[in-house]
């Protein structure tokens, strides 16, 4: 059983891991680790294989099958190393044959994680493919969002503008098919160059707007992405301008963004250019809860999709 992107993904199933996800968090919203649980990957060995940047997602899954017991095995990239997709598929080949259980896998390719599914016989997890998806952003977007707004099932009546550079982002796809499919209306909203068209754009869920005051105006939350300027090819855009143009400081949020709407973001956060220093720091800004919640996701991914696949 593997977990590639939430396009394919089910309603029902969605719904399953959301409701999973808050057995590891208590009341006050911070995150544990049920005792019953603490033991539930004993014996299996959780391969990180992050070839792409990343903290905080790595350190996530990290802590997540650390605290349901796992032993971790982590595979970076030396600095200035690349590694193409056939040496990514020959190192968890043998990675699995030492006895590694499953992996976690980051990588620029958006097809990687699929010939790791073709290639091997354990579990994979995609933590980012390129502009392909993040499957547990979604979800733990999903789940922050659930939570926050008190919602018991569902994203049902909710209106989600996911904001940016939203062709280029993989957060921005699983997203908009986890929101869509759990009932929200979305809105995809950024400069005409960083909108999906075309044949792309009838493949993502939702609207189009290129308007920032009025994607900020009709939502109740929004998802402000970063740029990702490494999968922008012969573009470079300017950090002032696009601030100027799709940034959100105090005065923006105070203007168009209604009393009772959040703002998210996947995180790191470039201050000053898509969030100001004072909008990061308001309560009403749910970062620091997408991390909290992130952790609590990926235990419960983890645990359906390792602790069934040791059981198999």
């Amino acid at each position: 059983m593997h977990l590639i992107g939430l396009r394919e993904m089910d309603r029902r199933q969605m719904i399953g891991l959301l409701d999973r996800a808050e057995d590891y968090l208590k009341e006050d919203g911070t995150v544990t680790t049920p005792a019953s649980r603490r033991r539930e990957l004993e014996d299996t060995t959780v391969g990180l294989l992050f070839l792409e940047a990343s903290t905080g997602t790595r350190v996530s899954f990290e802590l997540a099958a650390r605290r349901l017991g796992a032993d971790t095995v982590i595979v970076t990239p030396q600095e200035g190393e690349r590694w193409r997709e056939e040496s990514a598929t020959d190192a968890c080949r043998t990675l699995a044959a030492m006895g590694v259980d499953g992996f976690i896998v980051r990588h620029h390719d958006r097809q990687l994680p699929h010939m790791l599914v073709d290639r091997l016989q354990v579990p994979i997890i995609n933590a980012g493919n390129g502009s392909g998806e993040h499957p547990t952003q979604g979800l733990l977007d999903a789940l922050t969002l659930r939570r926050h707004f008190g919602l018991e099932k569902d994203l049902s009546g909710l209106k989600v503008a996911i904001m940016g550079d939203v062709v280029h982002s993989r957060v921005a796809r699983s997203d908009a098919h986890a929101f869509s499919k759990l009932g929200a209306e979305v809105l995809l909203a950024g400069p005409r160059m960083l909108l999906p068209s075309g044949d792309r754009g009838q493949r993502w869920p939702g609207e189009m707007s290129t308007s920032r005051k009025e994607a900020i105006t009709w939502a109740d939350a929004v998802v402000m992405l970063p740029i990702a300027q490494e999968r922008i090819h012969g573009t470079i855009i300017d950090p002032h301008d696009y601030a100027m143009d799709w940034g959100v400081d105090s005065s923006i949020m105070e203007r168009y963004l209604d009393r009772e709407a959040v703002i998210l973001h996947p995180g790191p956060v470039v201050r000053g250019v898509e969030l100001s220093d004072p909008v990061v720091d308001n309560e009403r800004c749910l970062i620091l809860k997408q991390v909290t919640n992130g952790v609590a996701m990926r235990q419960a991914v983890l645990q359906t999709y390792f602790a069934s696949a040791s059981l198999s």
